[in-house]
């Protein structure tokens, strides 16, 4: 595969990912970390590695898109500080442990648990109808132990953590906007404290070719650029398209993703 063929299928899933992170208010991790993974095995990248690759790869480009969506709701006051107070050691703390983890886990392993999230993530979006969530009247000390989890989840899959940290806010009586600005907050802590992590533990490994860590800078560079072309576009499209549709077709996707990290 050429650098120029790479390169330009980076940019495309960047395109994607800021599109569905827009429309769906989703991190874009979900969307990179499978096809990264794909992309990296065809360019002969050694597979015990491959997928700490491709999670960290993903987690630095959403250090961008989350940072600027975390500007964009603090301008407009939508941020609820005392509750982002209350989670945010837990998610440095999760965070931490989640890198951690993933750096010390097989690939494969790390691999399978990824598809196994992505196959419950597509239920969820394919079932719209769900029943919500519900945890109390209002954040309680149950929300540090959840916030360890989420944080820990987020980084050692590399999906930033608002798909997860949505429901939950909503689960505790949080007004949507508020829920939905909140996730955008932590998602950026954790996939700062996340891709600091993976710097550190991959610093002393053998190179990869175009790494840093364990960071590939030409896919890092190219998505979070397409990201952050058409992220307003998908926030402009869900105000237009029939969202219950794009999510159940997301939620198709997502659980042919899953199975295809588990049995492929």
């Amino acid at each position: 595969m050429s650098s120029e063929f790479l390169i330009i299928s980076f940019v495309v899933l960047g395109l994607i990912s800021g599109l569905f992170a827009g429309l769906l208010g989703i991190g874009g991790g979900v969307v990179t970390v499978p096809l990264l993974y794909y992309i990296f095995l065809s360019t002969h990248m050694p597979p015990d590695k491959v997928m700490q690759i491709a999670v960290s790869t993903s987690l630095a480009a959403a250090i961008v898109t989350s940072g600027m969506a975390t500007f964009v709701q603090m301008r407009k006051k939508a941020i609820q500080v005392s509750v982002l107070k209350r989670m945010m050691p837990a998610l440095l703390i999760g965070g931490a442990i989640g890198s951690l983890s993933a750096h010390y886990m097989p690939s494969k392993d790390l691999r399978l648990v990824f598809g196994i999230m992505a196959l419950l993530l597509g239920i969820y979006f394919f079932f719209p109808r769900l029943p919500s969530l519900y945890i109390a009247r209002s954040p309680n000390r149950s929300l540090p132990l959840i916030s360890l989890v989420i944080g820990a989840l987020s980084t050692m899959l590399g999906i930033g953590g608002g798909s997860l940290t949505f429901p939950v806010l909503l689960g505790y009586q949080l007004p949507a906007k508020n829920a939905s600005a909140t996730s955008s907050a932590t998602t950026f802590i954790t996939t700062c404290i996340g891709t600091l992590v993976y710097l550190i533990v991959a610093w002393n490994l053998p190179e990869f070719p175009s790494t840093f860590g364990y960071i590939e800078l030409p896919a890092f560079f190219a998505i979070s650029i397409g990201s952050i072309l058409t992220a307003p576009l998908g926030v402009k499209l869900s105000h237009i398209l029939r969202v219950s549709l794009i999510k159940q077709t997301f939620g198709i996707c997502l659980s042919i993703v899953g199975l295809s990290m588990l049995f492929l």
